[in-house]
């Protein structure tokens, strides 16, 4: 009996929970979480010379040697102290002078439009390179002084004109007549105004004539008219001012044309090279 009532509470029991389990609901699955590997330690490696492309190529100028434009330059045969006893024509009046003064010829003109000129009685030159220094020392405006070259009188040769702003320009003369071989051109190394102090140079071989100042290249000519010839100095007045330009240091040498290298007329071009210019490269970081 006691076996029953037991029974009948357990199976009691059971038969409720049975019952009830319709109604629960069922349990929901949760998926699991995933787990990452653990990080590995990252290392850098240093590429120092990576692959690169082919460097551009860079144009750079190179330098080239300057040629002589005065070859042939020999002995020295003409040496002026500009004293009392040289062969220079003078003169003294009340427009102009020319005389002499502290190892030095002056030319001095203190009247408008008046020209004036020296030549050396005992210069005679054909081929040769010659240098002096002229010291304008009151000049102004179109003022103009310079040489005369292979010339037979002031008004037979050629002349080389310097005007008081700064512009040069080579005249042939033949019976008074002027010819123009080279025009009015400024010049850096004639300063406009005075005083200045200029040393030129003329460089003269058979029919070419190059002209330098300060040992500056200027310009050439070439004329045939003229192979030789004396040597003149030359000074005009153009405005109401006095003039007054003083020539020293005298130097004249001969020219061995043998070595003289046939070329042309002379000029300055810049020459460039092609060359490649390599950067170093930066040093690449790969991560592994």
């Amino acid at each position: 009996m006691k076996f029953l009532r037991v029974f009948g509470w357990t199976g009691a029991a059971a038969w409720l929970l049975s019952a009830c389990a319709g109604f629960l609901p069922s349990p929901t699955e949760i998926p699991p979480t995933p787990t990452e590997p653990p990080p590995s330690a990252a290392t850098s490696t240093i590429v120092w010379f990576p692959a690169t492309d082919t460097p551009r190529p860079v144009v750079t100028p190179s330098v080239q040697p300057s040629r002589d434009l005065h070859p042939g330059v020999d002995e020295q045969i003409f040496d002026d102290p500009f004293t009392s006893d040289s062969a220079w024509q003078t003169a003294r009046g009340g427009e102009a002078s020319i005389a002499y003064g502290n190892n030095e010829l002056t030319l001095a003109i203190r009247q408008p439009k008046v020209s004036l000129a020296s030549m050396n009685s005992e210069l005679f030159l054909s081929d040769f390179y010659l240098e002096v220094t002229a010291n304008p020392s009151l000049c102004r405006g179109e003022d103009v002084y310079g040489l005369l070259l292979r010339a037979a009188t002031s008004s037979d040769g050629y002349r080389w004109l310097f005007s008081c702003n700064g512009q040069i320009r080579l005249e042939r003369l033949k019976n008074g007549k002027i010819t123009v071989l080279q025009d009015w051109v400024y010049s850096g190394q004639a300063p406009p105004g005075s005083p200045s102090l200029l040393r030129l140079g003329v460089w003269a071989l058979r029919d070419e004539l190059r002209f330098f100042v300060n040992d500056f290249y200027q310009f050439s000519a070439s004329d045939a008219l003229w192979r030789s010839g004396g040597l003149g100095f030359f000074a005009r007045s153009a405005g109401n001012t006095a003039l007054t330009v003083n020539f020293t240091n005298l130097k004249v040498y001969s020219l061995n044309p043998a070595d003289v290298p046939p070329t042309e007329t002379p000029t300055i071009t810049p020459t460039l090279t092609t060359t490649a210019t390599r950067i170093a490269p930066k040093p690449t970081y790969i991560v592994q």
